[in-house]
């Protein structure tokens, strides 16, 4: 019977130290598995605000492209229309105000006559 006794003890610590060891092992897997939770987690709301930021840069740059092209029509309106004429029909005013001028000269000439 005492030679029974020490293997009971030491059976005993062994399975003692088995539990610890599980316990330790199961404590370091939900450590891990939280750690990879609260990866997905950071991952995940930095999807969303990627996306918000996104969607409001967009509704953004729409409004400044209304306000752009609003400017530019106001800027345009406001030109004087000599600027905006083709390039061909300004050399026809152009001839038809010498034409004028010939015009006036002649008559003011034969006026005085």
């Amino acid at each position: 019977m005492g030679t029974k006794q020490p293997d009971a003890h030491l059976a005993a610590e062994e399975e003692r130290r088995r539990l610890e060891g599980l316990r330790k092992q199961a404590a370091q897997e939900r450590m891990e598995q939280f750690e990879r939770a609260n990866v997905r987690g950071s991952q995940a709301l930095k999807k969303i605000h990627l996306a918000q930021n996104q969607k409001r840069l967009m509704e953004e740059l729409k409004q400044l492209q209304k306000e752009d092209l609003a400017r530019r029509r106001q800027t345009v309106a406001q030109m004087p229309p000599q600027l905006v004429e083709l390039p061909y029909r300004r050399s026809e005013v152009k001839e038809d105000w010498q034409r004028e001028l010939e015009f006036a000269f002649e008559d003011m000439y034969n006026a005085d006559r």
